[in-house]
């Protein structure tokens, strides 16, 4: 999941790895900390594929190491693009990781991320709404546990409006394509 996110960072710009891990922090949904224990074992793989390569910085006196993605690399990264997100809890993440790479696929690789991302969040919308809605018919019984069954609605209520903002976000994504392609 992170080889994506760290290859479609070094498609813009040669990196540290400190600040590939800063990046990385700052797009994981929820954003968590990821240690150098993790980090460094990631970068080092992604070298010993040829992925990426490191190269120090001969005028930093403290010859700092930068990762600059290869052609295998960039390879790689369209690949994991163009590879369906699977329904599991990594998926809003992968997601963003492939929102931040967007600038580095062509137009049709980008209209599929955006398809496949509607599609799993209209899935998700559609069972926040049924369920709020057998929630409801709950309510209506008078043995119910009212407090709780109204704080469920609640909740379900904040995750069909997360869905319906992310709708409009597809929405306007798309619209910025079509722009740019004219």
């Amino acid at each position: 999941m992170y080889e994506l996110l760290i290859l479609g960072m070094l498609g813009t710009r040669d990196m540290s790895g400190y600040k590939l891990g800063r990046v990385l922090e700052s797009s994981l949904v929820p954003r968590r900390e990821i240690s150098n224990g993790v980090m460094y074992p990631l970068l080092n793989r992604l070298t010993a594929q040829g992925y990426i390569e490191v190269n120090e910085k001969q005028t930093d006196p403290r010859k700092k190491k930068m990762m600059h993605i290869t052609q295998k690399g960039i390879e790689r990264f369209k690949e994991l693009m163009s590879s369906p997100v699977p329904m599991d809890a990594k998926r809003e993440s992968i997601y963003r990781f492939k929102f931040h790479g967007m600038g580095g696929v062509d137009e049709a690789t980008q209209q599929q991320i955006l398809e496949e991302y509607e599609n799993a969040n209209q899935t998700d919308s559609n069972i926040y709404r049924s369920v709020r809605e057998h929630l409801e018919h709950k309510l209506q019984e008078p043995e119910s546990n009212h407090d709780s069954l109204q704080w469920g609605v609640r909740s379900l209520e904040l995750s069909i409006a997360i869905c319906e903002t992310k709708q409009t976000w597809i929405d306007k994504s798309r619209t910025q394509i079509k722009q740019k392609k004219e």
